[in-house]
């Protein structure tokens, strides 16, 4: 019984969040393990800093939803009074989301194709 109170002591926010960033980091290293030589130097050297910013940044949220939740209770209010605010914009960031990645996108294939098609293009200068 001392393990299993051990464990529920230890399973928090905080290690839970831990836990999920750690796999999804090393999922990604796996995946994208082919890279250069340097890339995996200056990885080495700020992913540690890197990798604590971003599992402050999700235990923000997932305390702040924590505290929502909690508020929430006291009150009596239901899940769409507590978070309108979120539900209701929700399709438009996604939208938006999404048009800004194409625009990105078609900005960057059209650039290399001006690249190749008019190699000494003034816009071409201008960026260069």
């Amino acid at each position: 019984m001392k393990l299993l109170q051990k464990i529920k002591k230890w399973i928090t926010i905080d290690h839970c969040v831990d836990l999920v960033v750690d796999i999804v980091l090393i999922i990604w290293e796996v995946i994208s393990s082919p890279i250069l030589i340097a890339m995996r130097l200056i990885r080495h050297f700020i992913g540690e800093w890197f990798t604590e910013k971003i599992k402050a940044c999700v235990r923000w949220v997932v305390h702040w939803f924590a505290r929502k939740r909690a508020v929430r209770l006291e009150k009596g209010h239901g899940i769409f009074r507590t978070y309108w605010y979120l539900i209701l914009p929700s399709p438009f960031i996604i939208i938006a989301i999404w048009m800004i990645t194409m625009i990105s996108i078609g900005i960057g294939q059209g650039y290399n194709e001006l690249k190749t098609t008019k190699p000494d293009s003034t816009l071409l200068q201008i960026f260069e």
